[in-house]
């Protein structure tokens, strides 16, 4: 209920925004995003798989990057 109400309001008042101030709100997001894999899922993934966790994420940021651009 609380997320759907956070996006309702979010399209409300941010649908005349400018491009730059959706780029910030995106990015701040996409940081959230990035620090809760830090903080709970990176660990428990390194515990369970091992160093190849980490190249394997790094890949994966690469392989999502490249298919943005060339979107």
């Amino acid at each position: 209920m609380i997320s759907a109400f956070a996006s309702l309001a979010g399209y409300g008042l941010f649908q005349d925004s400018s491009p730059g101030v959706i780029a910030f709100v995106l990015t701040f997001a996409a940081g959230a995003i990035l620090t809760m894999l830090a903080n709970t899922m990176m660990p428990e993934a390194f515990e369970h798989g091992g160093k190849l966790v980490g190249v394997v994420t790094t890949l994966g940021f690469a392989v999502a990057f490249t298919i943005h651009l060339l979107d």
